[in-house]
């Protein structure tokens, strides 16, 4: 045996003390005699201790020949036991095993320590999944890692200890492949669950929630969805009421049923999918009726109905016809509109009432700004509400008239309004009364004006009149100033107005307060 093999051999924790049923044979001889044997008798033990070293240690280090051999079985690992108990012991090995040599002895713990580590990683998973009841939800795929692991029992008990190793390790790789696939198979039990309630197949669809909520109890998704399966024959049953109701033309009610079944479950497809063609028909009906009642009112001419019915087909689903539909009720309209309002307009001319005139024209204009009738019409409304406001003016303000600029105005507008072709009553009247006014404005009335003799009188507009103590003048109507001067006294000023047909009392102008 070559030293490297000896540095193999690792010390081992061994128990030196002899087994008390040892026979004597096996002490060394030179014990019992006289140390006065001399060198021969310490030699002679030396090789009895050599000896020993090599055949009766072993025999030391083997289990007791008393030890019954139903104790390896009974003490063998196994991942079905009780943890941590289920750990293989040394008081396993067989008998057998006293004959090996200490590196045979030393090699074959190590052999049974990998084991021993191996089973420890795989017990762990085992607890582990055991806690998630993943013998319940993956009993094949568990029961087959398990069956692994008993194969690793089996030859540990033989003390085949690589082998059970081996075992052991795929035992553990099969745990953990079932628990690293959690999160997958959790996913896969979802879709079939999802997949089975769309299909409406409420068994399988609880059978795959069920399963989910097992391998992961808090997954909200799962619980949900056993809450959906649950209710899954329920909604089946609104879906066919609602359906035969539809066959009996019973929409109104049908939808009624769609309703109830989302009320059930908000999230469930075919519900929501057989209430919007529901309603979409129910809505399509609707809009047919408003479209038929709208250009029966159209027809009659009740053309606010027809526009009422128009406008509520369109969001109904009428589309382009309701629209179509609404723009000839409300074209027809306002034709009727202009019409109306032109013949107000017409109406307000022969009563020569230009104000009412124009705002006719104006609102005709603002249904139509393009109708040339309500166009002309205002210009002329506005031109003779203008020439009838300055002939009102001019008879309610003759005082205005009072200067040349103002009567030759005033001439201006009377020629205007003569030249008008069959004028009205109206205008008619306003004539004379303007011509009347300013013939009375272009006669001079009598005026007469005192004094002291002493005040030297001037009237604006009229001259300087001197010192006189009364005095008679002619002037047009209008309005005059006349002031007083004298030395020593202060100066007055007077203001007196001549109007046609009215009297006016003596203008007095004397200065009378000295200064």
């Amino acid at each position: 045996m070559s030293d490297h093999d000896f540095d193999r051999i690792q010390p081992a924790a061994l128990d030196m003390a002899p087994p008390a049923s040892a026979p004597a044979a096996q002490l060394p001889a030179a014990q019992a005699r006289s140390t006065s044997l001399g060198a021969f008798a310490v030699l002679g033990a030396l090789l009895l201790l050599a000896a020993g070293v090599f055949f009766v240690l072993p025999d030391l280090l083997a289990p007791p020949a008393s030890a019954p051999a139903a104790t390896t079985a009974s003490t063998a690992p196994g991942p079905t036991a009780t943890p941590p108990a289920a750990k293989p012991a040394a008081a396993a090995a067989p008998a057998a095993s006293a004959a090996q040599s200490p590196w045979e002895q030393a090699q074959s713990d190590r052999e049974r320590a990998a084991a021993k580590t191996a089973l420890d990683a795989l017990l762990s998973l085992q607890y582990e999944l055991q806690e998630r009841k993943t013998d319940t939800w993956a009993k094949a795929d568990f029961d087959a890692a398990i069956a692994l692991a008993q194969q690793g029992d089996a030859a540990y008990r033989e003390s085949r200890f690589t082998d059970a190793t081996a075992r052991y390790r795929e035992g553990e790789t099969a745990l953990r492949a079932l628990r690293d696939g959690i999160p997958a198979r959790l996913e896969a039990r979802l879709a079939a669950g999802d997949a089975a309630f769309a299909a409406g197949d409420q068994a399988t669809a609880l059978a795959a929630f069920a399963e989910a909520a097992a391998i992961e109890p808090a997954d909200a998704r799962a619980s949900a969805g056993l809450e959906r399966a649950r209710k899954l024959d329920q909604l089946a049953a609104r879906l066919a009421s609602g359906k035969t109701q539809e066959s009996a033309g019973q929409f109104e009610q049908a939808a009624a049923s769609y309703r109830e079944a989302l009320t059930l479950d908000n999230g469930w497809e075919p519900a929501r999918q057989a209430l919007a063609a529901v309603e979409a028909r129910i809505t399509g009906e609707r809009s047919a009726a408003r479209m038929s009642a709208g250009y029966a009112a159209l027809a009659a001419g009740r053309l606010e109905d027809a526009r009422k019915e128009f406008q509520a087909a369109i969001p109904l689903g009428g589309g382009s016809a309701a629209r179509e539909g609404l723009q000839q009720a409300e074209f027809q309209m306002g034709q009727q509109r202009i019409g109306t309002l032109l013949r107000a307009a017409e109406e307000a001319e022969r009563a020569e009432d230009w104000k009412r005139a124009l705002a006719q024209y104006e609102s005709a204009l603002a249904v139509d700004p393009a109708l040339g009738s309500a166009s002309t019409g205002g210009d002329r409304a506005r031109t003779r509400l203008a020439l009838d406001e300055a002939l009102a003016r001019l008879a309610a303000e003759p005082g205005k008239l009072a200067n040349d600029t103002a009567r030759k105005a005033a001439d201006k507008l009377l020629a205007s309004a003569a030249a008008i072709p069959e004028p009205g009553p109206r205008l008619k009247g306003q004539i004379a009364a303007a011509r009347q006014t300013l013939a009375s404005m272009r006669t001079e009335l009598p005026v007469q004006l005192r004094s002291d003799g002493k005040t030297d009188v001037i009237v604006f507009r009229v001259g300087s009149l001197g010192n006189f103590t009364g005095k008679e003048l002619s002037l047009l109507p209008g309005d005059y100033v006349a002031v007083g001067r004298r030395d020593g006294f202060r100066d007055v000023r007077v203001e007196f107005s001549l109007r046609p047909g009215q009297a006016t009392a003596p203008v007095v102008v004397q200065c009378g307060q000295k200064i």
